[in-house]
């Protein structure tokens, strides 16, 4: 049976999704005190796409490509469709832009995988496209990993990279401990390439799918 807080945290991903790209004032969360940066919701209706954001979307993600388990050139419109068909539908997913107090973006990160019965989420697509602060992706993701509990009442959060990939020592800077690994398996496909998990299989080109646990900020 739902508590009341995944409930409560069910509506509100909702209504931030339903509402992101409206005509009232967008619903940011503040990131520090001042503020260096703010997370936006990324509009994912049809008729709200913010072209901006899908460019930036598209280019950020072409320029990192081999951090995906999906690897293919994005397009503006393969992009959009993204947002509209899956992300926007989604109801345990949600995507932000990072932007700096001047609304200039220089990053985007979400949260996936939400299983509301268990208080269960990952951080997601967690990209820095443009020019950001020193320590400014750090806070920003803890600032998400802090609503995603305070806010939408998950109790557990995790975060899944590929091994070769050099976020995964600013996931543990950020707070999350490696828990086990799992082999990948390359499969090509017509203009795409896709990692799946096979733990029978070897570790494709030598790296593997890192599972990690949040365990709050790193003491220092």
């Amino acid at each position: 049976m739902s508590t009341p807080s995944t409930i409560g945290g069910r509506e509100l991903l909702a209504a931030l999704k339903a509402t992101a790209g409206g005509d009232g004032p967008p619903l940011l969360v503040p990131v520090g005190k001042p503020p260096a940066a703010y997370l936006r919701p990324v509009p994912t209706r049809p008729d709200r796409i913010n072209r901006n954001d899908v460019r930036c979307l598209t280019e950020w993600r072409n320029k990192f490509l081999p951090a995906f388990l999906t690897e293919f050139e994005a397009t503006e419109a393969r992009t959009s469709r993204w947002l509209t068909e899956h992300v926007g539908p989604n109801p345990g997913k949600i995507l932000f832009m990072v932007e700096e107090p001047n609304g200039n973006a220089f990053a985007y990160m979400g949260l996936d995988m939400i299983d509301w019965e268990r208080g269960y989420g990952e951080a997601d697509a967690i990209v820095r496209g443009g020019e950001a602060p020193k320590g400014v992706m750090t806070s920003a993701l803890q600032t998400l990993l802090n609503w995603a509990q305070s806010a939408l009442g998950l109790k557990h959060l995790g975060v899944r990279v590929r091994s070769n990939n050099t976020a995964v020592d600013f996931y543990k800077k950020c707070g999350f401990v490696e828990t086990h690994r799992v082999s990948l398996r390359r499969i090509d496909e017509p203009g795409m390439i896709r990692y799946v998990e096979d733990p029978n299989a070897r570790e494709a080109h030598g790296f593997a799918l890192v599972y990690m646990d949040y365990h709050g900020p790193r003491k220092t």
